[in-house]
């Protein structure tokens, strides 16, 4: 009977040694061959709405320079018109002859046809509004052209903000699927113990337990890779199959310079957000001024050029300046041409008030700008400070976490023998498996963080580039 227990402790044993390599197995796993960050960004530069918006309206912003710079330029019109009249006349008149006074009355026909071309010409030469409005439609389209700057490097950043987060999921996946082998080892272990007598049901309660939450986490973690996925392909319009991971050997460098204030002056200088932001404050600005020129008079210069043929069969109609012998006009022709010159100054002199409140309201606009501005000056700072020490602390943070898998590895490896000797219980080996999957599970997130954080700095200054993200897709596997 004895040596009976002892082969029943042996196999007992050996189902918990093998539970623990199962799970060591599992986690180290590699990913498969698979898209990298390039080709995911290759794909959104093709496709992602948000950039596309902000490529609209930069084209957006140019055509309304275009225009009001229009308004500047010479003005010509041309019309053509053609007429065709026909009609009778009648009139008594009431005259003094030799003879007396006697009525004489008239009659007449009158049909004809005209034609009518004329083409003018009209120059701004003084308006102060339209010439403010365009330097406002200028600064406007500067702000739209780095907001679409501002839109190139923001979906560099979403791109692998998206990437990382779906190898993070992969990781807590692989880790909870891990997790979930291993406590199914450990239950098989306790269940099998208990059965020949070597433990308390509690320790097969606890098994137990611990694998039913392990499973519940596994299906948590399948669901929001599912839900990261789709993220991911919201943006390249590409749903991942599987992505290239990030190397085992993270090198852990410090920004370049490692300096917080370097990078304040760089975000408040080059950051595509605030200037276009600042190009919007120019823009109102230059808005008073055009309501302001609501009060000034403009000036105006205009050449017309036309010419009118008229013809018809005439009729017994108006015979003045004709011959007194002339009894009836058989057919007439004519033709008028006309040149006129002018110069046409309005002056505003009352509006009801109108101007007056459209440049309270331009003002009112420009400070609303301007404070929004300061607001966006003081986010802008606090996103960069913020971004600098997360990759200091990041730094830190990654080799803690690595020590702590290493520390996690070393304890389970020790409780799990103390528990084949009896100075251990389930409990403490439960506890430790978990500690150890929850440590490379912090592991994986530092890791991926750091990576997002570099990033996010140069996002933050506004230096982000497609040649950062080749530096980090040179550090996939």
């Amino acid at each position: 009977m004895t040596s009976r227990s002892d082969s029943r402790r042996r196999f007992a044993l050996r189902t918990c040694a093998a539970a623990v390599v199962a799970a060591l197995g599992l986690a180290g796993a590699a990913s498969a061959h698979a898209e990298d960050l390039m080709d995911a960004y290759r794909q959104a530069l093709q496709s992602d709405p948000v950039l596309m918006q902000a490529e609209a309206g930069s084209r957006i912003g140019h055509e309304g320079m275009v225009q009001s710079r229009a308004l500047l330029l010479p003005q010509i019109n041309g019309s053509v018109s053609y007429n065709d009249s026909h009609g009778t006349s009648t009139g008594t008149t009431f005259v003094d002859t030799t003879t007396g006074p006697a009525v004489v009355s008239s009659y007449g026909d009158n049909e004809g046809r005209s034609r009518t071309a004329a083409v003018g010409l009209n120059q701004v030469l003084f308006d102060l509004g339209k010439f403010s409005q365009l330097r406002a439609s200028k600064a406007s389209a500067d702000a739209a052209a780095a907001q679409y700057v501002a839109a190139e490097q923001n979906l560099i950043l979403r791109v692998a903000t998206a990437y990382f987060t779906v190898l993070t999921d992969e990781d807590q996946l692989r880790y909870a699927e891990a997790n979930q082998t291993a406590l199914s080892k450990q239950l098989e272990a306790a269940q099998a113990k208990y059965a020949v007598g070597l433990s308390a049901v509690t320790d097969a309660d606890n098994a137990k337990a611990q694998q039913a939450a392990a499973a519940a986490s596994v299906i948590q973690a399948q669901t929001t890779l599912y839900n990261d996925r789709e993220a991911l392909a919201q943006i390249t319009g590409t749903v991942p199959v599987a992505l290239k991971a990030l190397i085992d050997n993270l090198p852990l460098d410090h920004p370049q310079p490692d300096n917080v204030e370097d990078w304040v002056k760089t975000a408040l200088a080059s950051n595509p957000m605030l200037q276009a932001q600042r190009d919007q404050l120019a823009a109102s600005q230059h808005d008073i001024t055009t309501a302001r020129a609501g009060h000034l008079p403009t000036l105006n210069a205009s050449v017309q050029y036309s010419r009118s043929p008229s013809w018809g069969p005439g009729g017994r109609g108006d015979l003045s300046g004709l011959p007194s012998n002339v009894t009836n006009v058989l057919h007439a022709n004519s033709r008028t041409t006309d040149t006129t010159l002018g110069l046409v100054l309005s002056v505003p002199l009352f509006a009801g008030g109108g101007t007056q409140s459209r440049v309270r309201q331009a003002i009112a606009q420009r400070d609303q700008t301007s404070d929004i501005l300061e607001q966006d000056r003081r986010q802008i700072v606090a996103t960069t400070r913020n971004a600098f020490n997360s990759i200091e602390a990041g730094i830190s943070q990654v080799e803690a976490q690595k020590d702590a898998v290493a520390s996690a590895q070393k304890a389970l490896q020790s409780t799990q023998a103390g528990y084949e000797v009896g100075s251990q219980t389930i409990l403490d080996v439960l506890f430790a498996q978990q500690t150890l999957f929850q440590a490379q599970s912090a592991y994986s997130q530092a890791r991926h963080a750091y990576v997002i954080n570099r990033l996010d700095l140069k996002y933050a200054a506004g230096v982000l580039s497609v040649k950062d993200l080749e530096t980090v897709n040179a550090l996939l596997q």
